[in-house]
Formats: C-alpha cells, sequence, structure tokens
C-alpha cells in the first residue's frame, strides 16, 4: 500500500510545483510589490516611518532582515516546497533526506529588498 502511495507522490508533487506553485510564487511577489506601491504613493509618511513599515511587513511574514540601512531594507526567508518534497518522498524516502539537506544547505532564500529612492 505505501508503495502505491508514493507511485502518486511524485505526479502529484509534480502536477503542484509546476502548476500551482508557480502562479502561488507570482501572487506571493505581487503582495510585497503592491505594499510598496503604497507605502511610496503615501506622501504624509516620512523616510523613517516608511522603513520601519519595511521592516514590519517582512518580520510579519517571517523574514529575517540581513540589512538595514536609512534607504534601504533587505529580508530573506527559505520557503519549505512541499511540491518538492512530496516528489522526493516518492522516490522511496530517500529522495526525502536528499530534499531536506537540499533546503537546509543549498536552497538560496527568497529575498525582498525596499529601497526609498528622493525623486
Amino acid at each position: 500500500m505505501t508503495q502505491v502511495i508514493m507511485m502518486f507522490l511524485f505526479p502529484i508533487g509534480l502536477y503542484f510545483y509546476f502548476v500551482v506553485e508557480s502562479k502561488q510564487k507570482i501572487a506571493y511577489q505581487k503582495v510585497f510589490d503592491d505594499f510598496q506601491e503604497q507605502i511610496k504613493k503615501d506622501n504624509s509618511l516620512t523616510e523613517h516611518e516608511k522603513i520601519h513599515l519595511y521592516e514590519e511587513m517582512l518580520k510579519k511574514n517571517g523574514y529575517t532582515i540581513v540589512e538595514h540601512t536609512q534607504q534601504r531594507v533587505k529580508g530573506e526567508k527559505k520557503i519549505f516546497s512541499m511540491s518538492l518534497f512530496a516528489m522526493s518522498i516518492g522516490v522511496y524516502y530517500v529522495g526525502m533526506f536528499f530534499y531536506l539537506a537540499y533546503y537546509y544547505w543549498i536552497q538560496k532564500p527568497h529575498v525582498v529588498v525596499y529601497e526609498i529612492y528622493e525623486d
């Protein structure tokens, strides 16, 4: 029974990775881009307040602040892909250890950078 489940995990993971997650990545990035546009348009905020709002946005979404200046905030976060994890389990559990090793040591984090430019 376990082998039957594992046989279906790989194609299901492929579908979710290429169809579902690719759409979600775009929507996920759009949230940050829309927030940046909203803050840029607000003329009542000072640069310090804008940077503080950007920091809050990153912290609320689980990002680690790796760079902070008066003009720029940069946050990083590793995103765990359940579809890649399911595909790796579909390769007789051995792939699961490879994916976890990839996630912890090789995968590059998703980076969000907010910058303030004076026009």
